[in-house]
């Protein structure tokens, strides 16, 4: 699996506009793909103590890596292979947007330690969510989708700012972006982004009646306090330094909104 995502992730282009992203259309082999989604739940089988929401309506559940339902999904042969896969891919990543680090990473944490951490979700109908900017902590983002319902909304939007700016808005008024990306997601679609000040995405509205499964993998600065545990995941870790560009809250009306969607 390692080899084949190798040649993968070297052969994909940097696309640069409205930030540092690239795809891959067939993450996994077909075989592994198939012995993975055996064994990931879906939405109604996964109880509600055991995950997160992160919004009112609670269309999606989010697994945290601290959680005891993650901790029995590693334990599960496909799902750990899947997640070692992604942790020892990060080199290649990393290597992958180095010029876009050397542009948009402050001098002092170019060399810092980068650490590796994954969360799975589930989303059903219903599930959307406006343009934002994720936790400062990520380096780099990936999402993963082993499977999704394919032309039934859900798509992940990437916008731009209209207007140069020095502090971004973590949550943006429409009237200040513009849309310039607009992927389907497919079973299989695996996108990988540079978590720059102003890499704003979306998910447009989901329609499907096949429940979404995707990872969420980060590559982030080390924080004592990590986003990657529950206790610290409502915290937007904004108030850092490894960012030659800040960014802040501008609307509590916008960011309101965002968390009761």
């Amino acid at each position: 699996m390692f080899d084949q995502l190798q040649i993968k992730i070297q052969n994909s282009k940097i696309i640069l506009s409205p930030f540092p992203h690239f795809v891959i259309e067939n993450f996994l082999p077909k075989s592994d793909l198939n012995n993975l989604n055996k064994v990931l739940p879906c939405y109604e089988d996964i109880n509600k103590k055991q995950v997160i929401f992160q919004s009112l309506s609670e269309t999606k559940k989010t697994v945290m890596p601290d959680s005891k339902l993650f901790r029995a999904l590693l334990k599960k042969k496909n799902f750990k292979k899947v997640n070692n896969v992604l942790k020892k891919i990060k080199p290649l990543i990393l290597l992958k947007f180095k010029n876009q680090i050397l542009k948009h990473v402050n001098t002092k944490f170019l060399n810092t330690k980068i650490k590796y951490n994954m969360n799975f979700a589930v989303m059903k109908k219903g599930y959307l969510k406006s343009p934002h900017l994720d936790r400062r902590d990520h380096l780099i983002s990936g999402i993963y989708y082993p499977t999704s319902d394919i032309n039934k909304g859900g798509n992940l939007q990437m916008y731009k700012n209209i207007k140069e700016t020095e502090i971004f808005d973590i949550f943006p008024s429409k009237k200040n972006i513009k849309l310039v990306k607009n992927y389907k997601i497919n079973k299989n679609f695996c996108v990988f982004f540079l978590n720059v000040p102003g890499a704003y995405h979306a998910v447009s509205k989901y329609k499907g009646e096949i429940d979404r499964k995707y990872f969420y993998i980060d590559y982030d600065f080390d924080l004592m306090e990590s986003s990657s545990k529950t206790k610290n995941r409502k915290k937007g870790q904004n108030n850092n330094s490894f960012w030659k560009t800040h960014v802040k809250v501008k609307s509590n009306s916008r960011k309101n909104n965002f968390f009761t969607e």
